[in-house]
């Protein structure tokens, strides 16, 4: 799971296309059963590390 600090975000929209499970929204648009994930988001965000270089994605079987 990735994790999108909401104070660094400038809602490009860029992740949502990169998303392979299209699992993220504009706040405003969270799904009711994902609301609790803004909290976690938020909060894991400010502890998990950055990532700051890409590489191959795991394979889908």
């Amino acid at each position: 799971m990735l994790f999108i600090d909401p104070t660094q975000c400038i809602d490009c929209g860029a992740c949502m296309a990169e998303c392979p499970t299209s699992a993220i929204f504009p706040e405003d648009d969270v799904p009711a059963e994902g609301r609790d994930y803004i909290a976690l988001n938020a909060e894991m965000s400010a502890t998990c590390p950055s990532i700051t270089q890409g590489k191959e994605p795991l394979s889908q079987k």
